[in-house]
């Protein structure tokens, strides 16, 4: 299961990384982190619960650019090693040296459960991070053994930070800021796709359960391409199907 979401909203306040963190305690704890870290790659610290990780959430740093220290914010990264097994990362929003805003990055993935309601939880990091763009998806064997042109979709990237491309259409996905444009509600809705606004774009759904993807890969296959046929021909890196 795959959670991906480019923000340009702020991130740093703290107040977010209490909402992050309060929505991962569902269904008994079952997403509830054991570590916490700045770096994806190493965790060393034991997560002591919401208000112990103020500290590490969007904690300053400073790096030496041509001689000057710069500051930063550090990424928010934590993991679960047991059942269920699961990681994240916050990368948040930030300036860089020609003031340009680069968005910042949300990226989660878990081993799959019918206990937890993937949508419900997709729909308040929506809500939390309003994307720029977002995605949820489960990803099956037979996407996951496809051809390499499809590793930007795997792994959850839209590319390019300050210009996102849209290589897939994934189960669900969220379509803000400039991309709220590439949504007809009236005829998505029209062909029997599920679309819903939300704060400042829409959340699009390929079928009712996200079960559908391992279950009947073949049902979401031919509806996701009836779907991405409602958008603009070229907004989709990926064209074909995975059969």
């Amino acid at each position: 299961m795959q959670i991906a979401i480019r923000t340009k909203a702020e991130t740093t306040d703290w107040r977010i990384g209490e909402e992050l963190i309060a929505s991962l305690n569902v269904s008994g704890g079952l997403l509830v982190p054991e570590q916490v870290s700045h770096n994806a790659d190493k965790f060393v610290e034991a997560f002591m619960g919401r208000n112990e990780s103020q500290r590490i959430w969007a904690s300053k740093a400073s790096i030496r650019i041509d001689g000057a220290l710069s500051d930063f914010y550090q990424d928010f990264a934590w993991r679960r090693k047991k059942t269920l097994k699961c990681s994240g990362s916050v990368v948040h929003t930030a300036r860089n040296a020609r003031g340009q805003l680069v968005p910042g990055a949300v990226s989660f993935r878990s081993a799959v459960s019918a206990k937890i309601d993937w949508y419900s939880l997709f729909k308040e990091w929506c809500k939390v991070f309003p994307p720029q763009l977002g995605m949820l998806h489960l990803f099956s064997n037979s996407e996951l053994g496809a051809q390499e042109k499809y590793n930007s979709f795997q792994v959850g990237s839209f590319n390019s930070a300050l210009k996102p491309d849209v290589p897939n259409m994934g189960w669900a996905m969220f379509f803000g800021d400039e991309f709220a444009a590439e949504v007809d509600v009236d005829r998505i809705a029209a062909s029997g796709f599920l679309v819903e606004s939300l704060s400042h774009g829409y959340l699009v759904r390929v079928t009712a359960n996200i079960q559908d993807v391992a279950e009947n890969f073949l049902l979401f296959s031919r509806r996701r391409a009836e779907l991405k046929r409602l958008f603009r021909k070229e907004l989709f890196l990926i064209k074909d199907e995975v059969l």
